[in-house]
């Protein structure tokens, strides 16, 4: 028997995504495996370091005391100081990255095995449909054989796929997993940055990174990847098939021809009246869209789901209308008649009956919220500026000397002091120094307390 789901677009595209989520997934897998690589061999080496400096401080403890011995004791409380630095990265990396990435990937995995048994539900549903439909339609043909008499129109049974909806929900995981990267990128820069001055360049390079991440690109590309085009999204439906259509039964010609044409008569006056209904349903929404006291989003959203039931239908009895009308026009020996639909109709044979089905262009609908991703780039300098609440909320000195890659941010010296207007949550900070405002990274500054002073006082 033939599978509905094997040319269905949605089971296409729902493949894909889950591809793509799951290459997503191992992607996060091995980010984390290489952080907790990174987190044991900082913890090691802190370990190995710590052994070191007590070692040195043993030896220094035995020696007497000198201009020298006090110099090695210095480096052994500078290696006492690397390794608990070390140290506290490594757990930093466990705690900040290795730990909440793990909580969301098993979130994520339940929430895709969720997802999976409703898509599973969803399509047991359609097959289901589809084989009660072929077992109509043989029991319609087996009346018709015995008793000769008028067949009624299956009324075709609504297919409700609702995969663009699981769609849009992996689409919104994959954001979450991209944002979840880009946070965890930014936290590793700012335990760097805190080794100092030996570590700027490689921290500049890796902010540069972060800077040129595009979360709303990433999730554009993701859609032009898996959309569908208007051509490939059809679905089949099952046609009615009358026992008057098959040329060798066993039923005299004229009497053939009167039931074709009073079955076409019917099918003639429902389409007018779903024609009728059509044209109701196309007035109610112009007047939604060109009168704002009728806004009701609710109620947009019903007639436009009647709408597509109500062309839907009357695609399909037209597609039955012509159907039969090709062969009213082959028993009376007349040229084909004409229709857009005479090449999606579609036959296969099974045992001993005939069936028919039509592909129709189905309409593909997915919202995607377009609103800006907060956390994902750095403000200009004008709109932080304007949403300060007040100035001069803070002083803090710079630690290590920064260089400006962008015209919104401050060049700092060693030494100077900056007045705080706001602090962001990504890690940098907005302020003011020598008149110039602008963006500096936190890592680079130290606060100053409150009475620290004004910062035109300070040498």
């Amino acid at each position: 028997m033939r599978d509905p789901l094997t040319d269905c677009s949605y089971n296409k595209v729902y493949k894909n995504l889950k591809g793509f989520s799951q290459n997503g997934e191992n992607f996060c897998k091995q980010v984390t495996s290489i952080l907790q690589q990174r987190a044991n061999l900082e913890i090691n080496y802190a370990k190995g370091l710590q052994k070191l400096a007590i070692k040195l401080s043993k030896t220094l403890q035995s020696t007497k005391k000198n201009c020298l011995v006090s110099a090695w004791a210095w480096v052994s409380e500078g290696m006492k100081s690397a390794a608990d630095l070390h140290q506290k990265l490594g757990k930093a990396i466990e705690l900040e990255a290795i730990k909440p990435t793990h909580q969301v990937l098993s979130v994520h995995e339940k929430k895709r095995k969720s997802l999976d048994n409703e898509v599973e539900k969803a399509a047991n549903l359609v097959i289901s449909n589809w084989n009660q439909q072929i077992k109509a339609k043989k029991k319609l043909m087996v009346s018709t054989k015995k008793h000769e008499a008028l067949a009624h129109l299956v009324e075709s049974s609504k297919q409700t796929v609702t995969k663009k909806e699981k769609q849009k929900s992996i689409l919104e995981l994959e954001k979450e997993r991209i944002k979840l990267l880009y946070n965890n990128l930014n936290q590793y820069t700012q335990h760097i940055s805190v080794f100092g001055q030996t570590l700027t360049t490689c921290h500049t390079q890796i902010h540069c990174a972060i800077n040129k991440i595009e979360v709303e690109k990433d999730i554009q590309a993701l859609m032009e990847e898996t959309a569908v085009s208007s051509t490939e999204n059809k679905s089949d439906f099952l046609l009615t098939d009358y026992f008057e259509e098959d040329l060798n039964n066993a039923m005299n010609k004229e009497r053939q021809e009167s039931s074709i044409k009073s079955k076409l008569l019917r099918l003639q006056k429902d389409i007018e009246k779903a024609s009728r209904d059509r044209a109701g349903l196309e007035q109610m929404l112009k007047s939604y869209s060109s009168n704002s006291a009728f806004l009701d989003t609710e109620s947009q959203r019903i007639t436009a789901a009647l709408m597509d039931e109500t062309n839907l239908k009357l695609d399909l009895l037209q597609a039955n209308s012509y159907k039969l009308s090709s062969v009213l026009a082959e028993l009376e020996q007349r040229p084909q008649p004409n229709h857009p639909c005479s090449n999606s109709i579609f036959r296969w044979k099974e045992k001993q009956q005939t069936h028919s089905y039509v592909k129709i262009s189905r309409p593909f609908l997915m919202k995607v919220s377009r609103a800006s991703c907060g956390g994902q780039r750095i403000p200009s300098a004008s709109s932080a500026a304007s949403g300060v609440a007040q100035l001069g909320s803070g002083l803090c000195k710079a630690l290590y000397s920064f260089q400006a890659r962008q015209d919104d941010e401050l060049n700092l010296e060693k030494g100077d002091i900056v007045t705080i207007y706001k602090k962001e949550e990504e890690g940098w900070w907005f302020g003011s120094l020598n008149g110039k405002r602008g963006h500096f990274p936190a890592a680079y500054v130290e606060e100053l307390p409150s009475n620290a002073g004004n910062p035109a006082t300070q040498t």
